[in-house]
């Protein structure tokens, strides 16, 4: 029976992995909760960005270079992105 979840290496925007590459992305030092505490915002969730606090830690390398994330880039739609798995 086929699976319901894509696979990691299927572009969110074209759906397809045929153009799909392994890549290093690079990510953001903190997203603005962590950023902004006390302060409620409209934009807090961002569907297009992602922050080292939103990654679980093993999925992190060491300092310094926490931001260098494995992921994938689609050529087609020019879409960096990693899997779900890599998300807290």
């Amino acid at each position: 029976m086929p699976s319901s979840q894509p696979a990691a290496d299927t572009c969110p925007r074209c759906h397809s992995n045929a153009q799909v590459k392994a890549k290093l992305v690079l990510i953001g030092r903190a997203s603005p909760n962590l950023l902004f505490p006390d302060e409620e915002r409209a934009g807090y969730r961002r569907h297009d960005q992602l922050a080292i606090d939103e990654c679980s830690p093993e999925n992190l390398q060491k300092a310094p270079l926490q931001q260098f994330v494995p992921g994938f880039y689609c050529h087609a739609c020019g879409v960096g992105f990693v899997a779900n798995s890599m998300l807290k």
